[in-house]
């Protein structure tokens, strides 16, 4: 029987040696050494968000939007999102959240004379889309213990559809 060739007897402890060094490394030391990918905070990255817009990130959701586009808060917490200039009063993209159930705000609508809405899924969370007049529509999100209203005058405008389509809420 013939003897394996002295070269593999030089490259079988190197490579377990290299085996046990990747290991170490890309395990136990991968936090000391390998720079860190991300906060611990679980988010969604839309494949449809145009690569000149900007993203909006709150506690609970993110939309991407133009860079053209101005962002105001209200004291209650609403993010307005409407082009830059513009004194119209349409809502172009409005996003807030209550501190109700969604059965709850249903009742009230109900209560309060609106359409009855039509049941929908957003993002896996159970949902309700109302709309109010000819172009009014509100997405009202039950998200935890509360609930996330998305709404816009322009639902049928391109980039407000975008920033539909761009909407997310963040995941745990």
């Amino acid at each position: 029987m013939k003897q394996p060739p002295k070269i593999l007897w030089i490259l079988a402890p190197l490579s377990g040696i290299g085996a046990i060094v990747v290991f170490v490394w890309f395990g136990y030391f991968a936090q000391l050494f390998l720079p860190p990918t991300g906060s611990g905070e679980v988010s969604t990255h839309s494949a449809l968000l145009p690569s000149n817009w900007e993203t909006y990130r709150s506690d609970v959701w993110s939309v991407g939007y133009p860079k053209d586009f101005e962002v105001h808060t209200r004291d209650d917490g609403a993010v307005w999102f409407l082009p830059s200039g513009v004194v119209d009063k349409k809502t172009y993209f409005l996003v807030t959240q209550e501190s109700t159930t969604l059965d709850a705000y249903k009742i009230t609508r109900d209560a309060a004379g609106y359409l009855p809405p039509t049941d929908v899924t957003i993002s896996n969370y159970p949902a309700a889309k109302y709309v109010v007049g000819s172009s009014y529509t509100e997405y009202v999100v039950s998200y935890h213990n509360g609930l996330v209203i998305v709404a816009s005058d322009e639902i049928d405008d391109e980039t407000i559809a975008i920033m539909f389509a761009t909407f997310t809420l963040k995941t745990e």
